[in-house]
């Protein structure tokens, strides 16, 4: 019962309590508890293991909540939860999953139309039965019909890359209290750092090749988060666990780790590249070694396979066929990839100003322990009402506490914004307000559907203000929900490049957002970038390390990221 799970239960039961039109006060707790426990960073399951009552800790989490995390962590499950699904159509929630569909829609379907699922919303949309209900109409129905679309197309197998790494690395503490494992690692999409994660590829050795095979086998699908064992052999194991996530296990020979560790980490195409370089020298690539006839000649470790093959060593997260090893060959060395130790600040946070859930101070204090020099405070500007966004007296507000906390702490607070770009491409933030700022982040959270050109147009002319300093999450996009905005990157990316507005790479586990593939292009066209985690609470400044895989797979150094360098350094640029 990871994290994810518990703040799907929780979500779940907010939603069944406002379907049903239960208390306002109740439902909101579950759905703020449901947002804290899905941004955590620390794992539930290990504060059950040691300390229980530390979780009340946890904002917005009271004494009942923790008694249901503690339920759902010991037993998989909470009675009250399963008590609320006893008689409700689950066809219900399945359709909260819409885009733009909560759940006020969803009982006014139900009670209008005796709609309890998404084919039946479908069907009713097509007959344009939902035109006439209350608050909806014809534009609403076609946004459903979209939303129902943008629904089927989407991957329910893969899973966001904090929710598989949380699982790996507590799976390899398990397998590590097995005294017959030598040495174990994770491989594949994980150590690429891909945005998401089909499945978790672990490697081990063994102390004895002759005894330790079964033993460890044993003890792999012994885990009690195994929901399923798929496969059980020799040196191979498959299972599912209780999150979805599926896991193999594989124990190699020692003199063939590394190979194995390179196979299962490259995707196809680059290691299809790297078998073509093996070949030309007469030898032969696989998950076993670097072989000449019968012989290993490389396979250890990944470094030597590297060398005895004549390239680079390239580092995990450009294993995907985009050039990395054309490059390699050409340059005679890889680019230094920047690292988590080169980011000196965070210019993308919130707090109680907004829909942050830790005061100003106590987001401060986080800073100061991972070693930052500053952070910039950026609540919501006034128009994103749902989060609580700041009006003018806000703000001020705001920069008086921020002055008397510079005085007192080891850190530089910036003065900021996450200023809402409006459907005209105007700025939620007059200049009386824009121009008192140091950081000024410009973002798209509505009219996310506006006609490409349109969208483009009103990018672009938030761009040109001269007080945007960065683009955050540029496409908008929520991993697994919600699709890219459709508008002409190039054009954003020159605008950008053009205006010295910096691209956003936001470490939100949920958006990871520039993707890779516009960060290279930007990269190629001169763009600068910021890495930020948009943090909601003290515990999300550790998602620094997923915008970072981002950074590297999309070639970045240390110099192509503002936020490396001093504020200072970051302020000249503009």
């Amino acid at each position: 019962m990871d994290n994810k799970t518990i703040a799907s239960v929780f979500d779940e039961m907010g939603n069944i309590l406002e379907i049903q039109g239960a208390d306002f006060f109740r439902v909101n707790a579950f759905r703020r508890a449901a947002l804290t426990i899905g941004n955590l960073a620390m794992d539930l399951r290990q504060m059950v293991d040691e300390n229980p009552v530390d979780i009340i800790k946890i904002p917005g989490i009271g004494n009942a909540l923790r008694d249901k995390i503690v339920e759902l962590v010991e037993t998989g499950v909470c009675k009250e939860h399963e008590d609320m699904k006893k008689g409700f159509p689950k066809g219900l929630l399945e359709m909260l999953k819409l885009r733009g569909l909560g759940p006020k829609k969803v009982k006014l379907f139900y009670s209008s139309l005796k709609i309890t699922t998404i084919k039946q919303l479908k069907d009713a949309a097509k007959k344009h039965l939902l035109r006439d209900l209350e608050r909806m109409g014809e534009k609403s129905e076609m946004d459903i019909l979209q939303a129902i679309d943008e629904y089927s197309k989407f991957s329910t197998d893969r899973h966001l890359i904090n929710e598989a790494q949380q699982e790996a690395y507590r799976y390899i503490e398990y397998m590590r209290k097995c005294g017959d494992v030598k040495k174990i690692e994770f491989a594949g999409s994980l150590r690429r750092r891909k945005e998401t994660i089909g499945d978790i590829d672990i490697l081990v050795t063994v102390k004895d090749p002759l005894k330790s095979h079964k033993k460890v086998i044993d003890h792999f699908v012994a885990y009690d988060e195994v929901l399923n064992v798929v496969a059980q052999g020799d040196t191979k194991s498959s299972v599912i666990l209780q999150s979805g996530i599926d896991v193999d296990l594989r124990v190699v020979a020692e003199e063939s780790f590394g190979a194995a560790m390179h196979y299962f980490t490259g995707n196809k195409e680059h290691n299809i590249r790297m078998r073509t370089l093996a070949i030309r020298k007469n030898l032969k690539l696989n998950e076993y070694g670097l072989m000449k006839g019968s012989k290993i000649v490389a396979g250890k470790n990944e470094e030597e396979i590297f060398e005895t093959l004549g390239v680079p060593y390239i580092e995990p997260e450009l294993r995907k066929n985009d050039g990395e090893v054309e490059y390699a060959l050409k340059h005679k060395k890889m680019p230094k990839l920047i690292k988590l130790k080169d980011i000196k600040g965070d210019l993308h946070t919130h707090s109680t100003y907004s829909d942050g859930k830790n005061t100003l101070e106590e987001m401060a204090k986080s800073f100061i322990s991972l070693g930052y020099e500053y952070f910039a405070a950026t609540d919501h500007s006034s128009i994103m009402g749902i989060t609580g966004g700041m009006g003018s007296s806000d703000i001020k507000k705001q920069w008086k506490e921020i002055d008397l906390l510079n005085k007192k702490l080891p850190i530089k607070i910036l003065k900021g914004c996450e200023v809402d770009i409006l459907k005209d491409g105007s700025l939620d933030f007059g200049d009386d307000i824009l121009k008192e700022l140091d950081v000024v982040i410009i973002s798209a959270h509505m009219f996310g559907r506006l006609d490409e050109d349109i969208q483009t147009k009103r990018l672009i002319s938030a761009i040109e203000n001269p007080y945007s300093k960065i683009l955050g999450h540029p496409t908008g996009r929520i991993l697994n929900k919600r699709p890219e905005m459709k508008f002409d990157m190039g054009k954003i990316i020159d605008a950008c490049v053009a205006n010295k507005v910096a691209l956003e790479i936001n470490s939100n586990p949920n958006r990871l957002d520039l993707p890779d593939k516009y960060a290279r292009i930007a990269k190629e066209k001169g763009a600068k970038f910021v890495i930020n985690t948009d943090a909601h609470d003290i515990y999300n400044p550790s998602f620094m390390a997923l915008g970072v895989g981002i950074a590297r797979r999309s070639w970045l150094n240390k110099e192509d990221v503002l936020n490396t360098g001093s504020f200072k350094e970051f302020d000249r640029y503009y």
